[in-house]
């Protein structure tokens, strides 16, 4: 299983994740703040729409993105706090 975690510190972890194609990424939150994950780029979200089936994440949830099968790499944060880089990272599908 691939898998981001929402750190309990609020930081995003791992900030890089490298997978095959036709791979679902899981993220947890372990923050104490609900968090709206979404690709990027802010506000239009249409880079890898898989990543935006994550969505709204309360504390202790967990979600997976749709299937990732294009190569490519999907940029994502929090559209809630989409200036905060701790909440930004990158999913390299190859």
């Amino acid at each position: 299983t691939y898998r981001i975690t929402l750190g309990a510190n609020g930081i995003v972890t791992p900030a890089e994740l490298v997978v095959p194609p036709g791979t679902r990424v899981l993220f947890t939150n372990s923050h104490s703040v609900t968090h709206d994950m979404s690709s990027d780029p802010h506000p239009g979200h249409d880079q890898c729409p898989e990543v935006n089936q994550v969505g709204l994440l309360r504390t202790g949830e967990t979600r997976e993105t749709g299937n990732l099968v294009i190569v490519r790499t999907c940029g994502f944060h929090d559209h809630n706090d989409p200036d905060n880089r701790s909440l930004h990272g990158r999913i390299v599908i190859r």
